[in-house]
């Protein structure tokens, strides 16, 4: 595994973009980077989230995303983006040393002086798609499981540029951001999903969707 620590720091607050199908959002998805960001239970000073049904909150305090995504995305959508820059993917921080397939739900990560918990996947919506003027975005980042993950905020704290990425706990190994993407973009088993459901540390909002699909599963059985 490579060297983990924060790549790329970037913050944005709520503002009204024109994309380029003429369709205009309050949104804060155009983060910019900092050298450093102080942490607060909701995410972080001089950042926002526009579409606050579905975004922010205690589980989703802040967005990180894996440099390797940022590759593996280019090459499913047929772009060259960068992570350095205006964030793409609406992302606070850009890491490396972890990816998808390497962290897990309820993960605890000390990283500056702050205390960080893994709490569920992101779920793409038409904004990436309209951020990135490429109409295939929200569907590939769903179909393929490159979506970054939340985290919520167990100690307030500070992160600056080039701080590593600390792993203080890992109590569900198995429970990878990319199985749990399976389980909702799959064919997963009543067993699977009844598995992450019981998981306390996963956000509620990502359970809901894993209780439509175990309702899914069992629509034919109260049909019998």
């Amino acid at each position: 595994m490579s060297k983990a620590e924060i790549l790329v720091i970037k913050i944005g607050e709520v503002a009204s973009l024109t994309f380029a199908d003429g369709s205009t959002y309050e949104s804060a998805i155009r983060k910019q980077p900092v050298p450093s960001v102080k942490i607060h239970k909701l995410g972080a000073y001089g950042n926002d989230v526009g579409l606050k049904k579905h975004h922010g909150g205690v589980d989703k305090a802040l967005f990180f995303m894996s440099d390797v995504s940022f590759t593996a995305l280019n090459e499913l959508l047929g772009e060259d983006f960068s992570y350095t820059g205006t964030a793409i993917y609406g992302e606070n921080f850009v890491v490396s040393g972890f990816d998808e397939d390497s962290v897990c739900v309820g993960d605890c990560f000390k990283i500056g002086t702050a205390l960080l918990e893994v709490s569920q996947p992101r779920k793409p919506c038409e904004r990436l798609s309209k951020n990135t003027n490429n109409p295939e975005t929200q569907k590939t980042i769903y179909r393929s499981g490159w979506t970054g993950w939340y985290v919520r905020v167990v100690e307030e704290g500070e992160i600056t540029q080039g701080d590593k990425l600390q792993l203080q706990s890992r109590p569900y190994p198995h429970l990878t951001i990319r199985h749990l993407n399976q389980l909702l973009s799959g064919n997963p088993t009543k067993e699977e999903l009844e598995q992450a459901l019981a998981i306390e540390e996963l956000a509620e909002a990502f359970k809901r969707s894993l209780n439509s699909q175990l309702s899914k599963i069992k629509a034919p059985e109260n049909d019998l």
